[in-house]
């Protein structure tokens, strides 16, 4: 099973993102899943031919050259647009480039955890090396190469517990019922090993924070842009003045000089090939993410005219540019109005779209890992706390400065809708998977696809809270009355069906 989305702006809130159904398909071959992306777009009444991009990871069904889904859609759509998944290409470029660095560092964190899962008796025993060094006990992290945001917190959590960790294996021996594995013991003896985990622990950081950004529910391509080139020129800088953090320049001095080239060249191939696979994928999506960025700025007044019609030519759209030339001055000036009040603009926003609503951290419904672990990586202060609460997001700000200006404002709603629908990240539908996980478990095993696929559509789509849905089931008896009926169990209605089957044989 599989959902299908859809990305669009709206005047009340902004980005949108709503589940339109869940499928399951047999064959996930190009055709069918062609094929059934048109029929679900028929059946909810939805013009093909109103589709601005297609958003998935970047498989070859999905972006293959000759035969995808993109492929066969892009014949009857001319303008359709491509929406990679930047957190997939930001995940695999970090994932490709550990075949450069002298330790094989997700088969060094997979035994590790793997050594104390299956046993609280070296648990137990782990946690004296904790007290005789004087640390609180904490637990390894486990790293899963299939998710985005594992790696980073694995080598941190790694690198909290180091050295009891490292007295514990080194002094399992011989005699031991498990003896410590020779790989784990060339890791925690080796300098260059531990110097390797303080590079990654330092490069990796700056990667980790950037695919935090673009899982954000609000991020489209207007932010591909200064999400992708920041991150590359931090890279760049990296190579260039061939630092890599405080500790790993440390470690390298003190190693031979034969070692310490070795070592300083895998971490240059290292990050080379991070930057090299990222600009792979970015080099195809730069002139339509840099024409865009204008819609991911706040300061509307500092707006061309001449930037949005380099946008809107690419995009081909089909505006009236006089009133759109217009229309940007009103929307201008209306900025320039709202920023004057005494009320900071961040706060009419938020009462405008809602409390709830408008959350500038933008993370995935229902996705508290994510949350916790964006906590633990930037360790916030309380005056980044309260910046981050006022942070405006370009979206909203279009959204409520639409709402407020006595025209219509039909030509630049246009561009906003067309622009803010193409996302550069898989990472809500990923989302949408994690909400599965928790509705179809072992229990409830036996739920049919509909079923799913309507509990999925509640706690994705719906705004409404708890005690507003409350109030509005007590107005409704029907919906209580069949809630509370046996017919929604197909085992009954198998039951009543033979019952009536038989009554009429009698």
């Amino acid at each position: 099973m599989f959902p299908v989305l859809a990305n669009y702006f709206t005047i009340e809130r902004g980005i949108e993102r709503s589940v339109i159904e869940v499928i399951e398909l047999i064959n996930e071959t190009a055709d069918h899943v062609t094929a059934s992306l048109r029929e679900i777009l028929q059946m909810n009444n939805l013009d093909i031919q109103n589709m601005t991009s297609i958003g998935a990871d970047n498989t070859n069904v999905n972006y293959g050259r000759n035969h995808s889904v993109f492929t066969l859609l892009k014949c009857d759509i001319s303008h359709l647009k491509k929406g990679n998944c930047f957190s997939h290409v930001l995940n695999n470029s970090v994932k490709i480039s550990h075949v450069h660095l002298v330790i094989d560092v997700e088969s060094i964190l997979s035994k590790l955890y793997g050594h104390f899962s299956s046993s609280t008796k070296r648990v137990e025993s782990l946690k004296e090396y904790f007290d005789f060094v004087s640390q609180d006990h904490l637990l390894l992290l486990k790293h899963i190469n299939i998710r985005w945001l594992s790696l980073y917190p694995s080598i941190e959590r790694l690198l909290k517990v180091f050295e009891p960790l490292c007295a514990y294996f080194l002094g399992l021996g011989d005699e031991d019922d498990f003896p410590c594995p020779p790989i784990i013991s060339m890791f925690f003896t080796s300098t260059s090993a531990k110097c390797t985990m303080y590079f990654l622990h330092n490069v990796l950081f700056d990667v980790q924070k950037k695919s935090l950004e673009l899982q954000r529910h609000y991020i489209s391509i207007a932010d591909l842009s200064r999400i992708i080139t920041s991150l590359l020129s931090k890279l760049n800088d990296r190579l260039k003045q061939n630092y890599f953090g405080y500790q790993t320049k440390v470690l390298l001095n003190s190693l031979s000089d034969s070692d310490r080239t070795k070592l300083n060249q895998s971490f240059i191939d290292y990050i080379s090939s991070v930057i090299q696979y990222i600009e792979k994928y970015y080099d195809g999506q730069s002139e339509l993410a840099e024409l865009t960025a204008v819609f991911g700025i706040c300061d509307i007044d500092q707006i061309k005219f001449h930037q949005i019609h380099d946008c809107v030519t690419f995009l081909m759209l089909d505006v009236d540019h006089d009133k759109l030339f217009d229309e940007l001055n009103t929307l201008q000036s209306l900025f320039k109005e709202v920023t004057a009040y005494r009320e900071p603009l961040c706060e009419q926003i938020r009462k405008y779209i809602g409390d709830g609503v408008c959350d500038s951290a933008g993370n995935i419904t229902g996705d508290q890992d994510d949350e916790s672990d964006d906590e633990e990586l930037f360790h916030k202060s309380t005056i980044q706390i309260h910046e981050k609460e006022n942070q405006i997001r370009p979206d909203q700000l279009w959204c409520y400065l639409l709402s407020k200006s006595t025209s219509l404002c039909s030509e630049m709603m246009k561009v906003l809708a067309y622009v803010y629908s193409i996302p550069c990240s898989n990472a809500f539908a990923e989302g949408v998977f994690s909400h599965m996980k928790h509705v179809w478990t072992p229990s409830r095993n036996s739920m049919s696809n509909e079923t799913v696929a309507a509990e999925l559509k509640i706690r994705v789509n719906s705004k409404m809270k708890c005690k507003d849905f409350y109030s509005f089931a007590q107005s409704q008896p029907e919906l209580i009355k069949s809630a509370k009926s046996k017919q929604k169990y197909s085992y009954v209605k198998k039951r009543v069906s033979a019952n009536a089957n038989r009554e009429n044989l009698l």
